[in-house]
């Protein structure tokens, strides 16, 4: 992504969000024929990643795409979120390029769907999905006051 140019990134984001709802019901169609029902829905993640675990969906597949689309939509619509494609290389480099959802959460955090689904893929971790939303959606709060002027310093 880092090597394509906006123009052909925001093309691919076009695309992309004109298809997002045949990605979703392609998706609950395939995941419905398994008896897993995705109502796009917070509660519907766990039956997510159920489908996920049961049809082996690697990053290379398409149902990689639809599985990120369901959890972007999810979040956007659970947190009245909007799909950006994320152009800014200097504060968000990780997300260059790809579709994220912004608006969802306090501090203008942007939520990339791909990397949660990549990492779940991944690491087939439980819950990850909705701990992955709290944490945007409700911060922890660090407090600092345990920590050393010292300590502070040699981490920056």
């Amino acid at each position: 992504m880092q090597n394509l140019n906006s123009e052909i990134l925001e093309e691919k984001f076009e695309t992309f969000l004109s298809c997002v709802d045949d990605y979703v019901e392609n998706l609950q169609l395939r995941a419905k024929r398994k008896g897993i029902y995705l109502d796009v829905s917070l509660d519907s993640l766990c039956e997510l990643e159920k489908y996920i675990v049961q049809n082996d969906v690697s990053v290379d597949s398409d149902e990689y795409n639809d599985c990120a689309a369901y959890l972007g939509e999810v979040v956007r619509k659970e947190f009245q979120g909007k799909w950006i494609c994320n152009l800014d290389k200097e504060d968000n480099s990780l997300y260059y390029g790809f579709p994220v959802i912004q608006g969802h959460a306090p501090n203008n955090v942007l939520f990339s769907p791909f990397h949660v689904v990549k990492a779940f893929v991944l690491r087939k971790k439980e819950n990850l999905f909705i701990t992955a939303i709290k944490s945007q959606i409700y911060p922890a709060t660090i407090d600092w006051s345990k920590f050393s002027v010292e300590d502070q310093e040699s981490h920056s």
